[in-house]
């Protein structure tokens, strides 16, 4: 069970570090989202997003529609910016 946990960390840390970037220097992670045919994204794993003070995180499954923020990142116009 510990072997789960410390690899389930270090994906949380990967994906964790991908988001800081993201939120602070506007690049998303995109192989995490798919574009879906009305123009709005959708989160294919669960991100946690932390930026200065303020976290969030996006759930499996969640969808992303223009001016979707979490914690005070603009998802949607990011992933329009980097994942196409």
């Amino acid at each position: 069970m510990t072997k789960h946990v410390a690899i389930r960390a270090v994906l949380i840390s990967a994906l964790l570090t991908s988001f800081l970037s993201y939120a602070q220097g506007g690049n998303a992670p995109c192989a995490s989202f798919k574009k879906l045919p009305n123009g709005t994204w959708t989160a294919l794993k669960g991100i946690k997003i932390e930026h200065g003070k303020s976290n969030g995180v996006i759930n499996p499954g969640t969808i992303i529609t223009p001016g979707t923020m979490v914690a005070g990142a603009n998802v949607y116009a990011a992933l329009e910016k980097n994942c196409h």
